[in-house]
């Protein structure tokens, strides 16, 4: 007569080699350059349950980005001059005007390469396109990108924009790259050299701003809690609610905010005229094609804002993209469910949401959670 410990042993050692044999392996996480994305959806079971059913899948190409850490260690990347315009006293000599007045800032790449962004650039450059094919002069307008977005420099930026913006005029203020939380009601801009401009500090510097109408664009996790930013006359987009978490695309290589507010509805001219206007588009045109990615917009008292200067020929759009003007935007890779991708620690899952549009205080009305 065998020993019946250890039959016992080898019978359970069979079973759970041919349980891990049928179940596979659990769910695969690949995680770089600041973004995150889930490969496969997590399957769970015990011995004599059924087996749970999977979880939806995320969109394809779908990544959470990363928050960044308290403190980068790696050095500094040089940092190059800052543009022509902000090597001087931003106020020195300056005399107020109309007209379209814009600082857009991307930022991909942080200290050490650990907590990159893959989108930001793009995002940056595609604002700027659109103000170009608004006929927004190319002096009236600052693109600051990558290491050359210091702290130091951005709220110079902010300092060129009040300077030169009359009360008749539209002031744009277009952030992509990483935001920090620092606590339930306070946040931070980080920038190119691990600096930091928190709400409180840009807050001051847009309290110079005189532009009776402004449009402030946060393509960041977070970025629909800059709301100290606002005044009447004011209109903030973000790609996240207060506190949850950013999404970018790989399929097109840029936020959700900026593919479908800025690439298809300014540049490829599917919602010409106001912010308003596109925002609307891609707040619709998401809730079908990627529910849960939704941006958020708060404004305050704010009349349409065009970004084409008064008088001013119409804008035309993009020669590349001429031809579907009309269509409806491309189909996206099927629903799926807000929550499907696993975000790092430190936010919500989701953008905005769907949340209808409905008013918060005495002339704010947010579009968002």
């Amino acid at each position: 007569m065998g020993r019946p410990g250890i039959r016992t042993g080898v019978v359970a050692a069979v079973v759970t080699l041919v349980a891990a044999l049928v179940l596979g392996p659990g769910p695969s996480r690949h995680s770089r350059s600041g973004v995150r994305s889930v490969r496969g959806p997590a399957v769970a079971s015990r011995a004599g349950d059924p087996v749970a059913e999977a979880a939806p899948a995320p969109p394809a190409g779908d990544l959470a980005i990363t928050p960044p850490p308290d403190h980068f260690d790696a050095p500094v990347q040089p940092v190059p001059p800052p543009p022509a315009s902000l090597q001087r006293d931003p106020w020195a000599g300056v005399v107020p005007a109309g007209g379209t007045w814009a600082v857009v800032v991307g930022i991909d790449h942080y200290p050490g390469g650990g907590h990159d962004l893959r989108s930001a650039v793009n995002d940056a450059k595609d604002v700027d396109q659109a103000l170009a094919l608004a006929t927004v002069p190319a002096d009236h307008r600052l693109l600051i990108q990558n290491s050359q977005a210091t702290a130091a420099v951005i709220a110079s930026s902010v300092d060129w924009l009040a300077a030169h913006s009359s009360p008749d005029a539209v002031a744009v203020f277009f952030y992509a790259g990483h935001v920090r939380k620092l606590g339930p009601d306070s946040e931070a801009v980080v920038a190119a050299d691990g600096g930091l401009l928190t709400d409180t500090d840009l807050a001051a510097h847009f309290s110079r701003l005189r532009a009776g109408r402004a449009w402030i664009g946060m393509a960041t996790c977070y970025g629909a809690a800059f709301t100290r930013l606002l005044a009447p006359g004011r209109v903030l987009t973000a790609a996240a609610g207060p506190n949850q978490l950013a999404y970018e695309n790989e399929s097109f290589g840029r936020s959700y905010l900026v593919e479908y507010m800025v690439r298809q509805a300014m540049i490829e001219g599917r919602a010409p005229g106001a912010v308003q206007s596109a925002f609307g588009y891609a707040r619709a045109a998401i809730s079908r094609d990627y529910p849960g990615r939704e941006p958020v917009e708060i404004e305050d008292q704010a009349p349409a804002i065009e970004l084409r200067p008064t008088g001013a020929p119409a804008p035309r759009p993009s020669a590349a993209s001429s031809s579907s003007q009309s269509q409806a935007p491309p189909p996206g890779p099927g629903p799926s469910s807000p929550s499907t991708t696993a975000p790092p620690s430190g936010g919500g899952s989701g953008s905005g949401g769907s949340e209808p549009c409905r008013r918060v205080t005495l002339g704010v009305v947010r579009c968002g959670p």
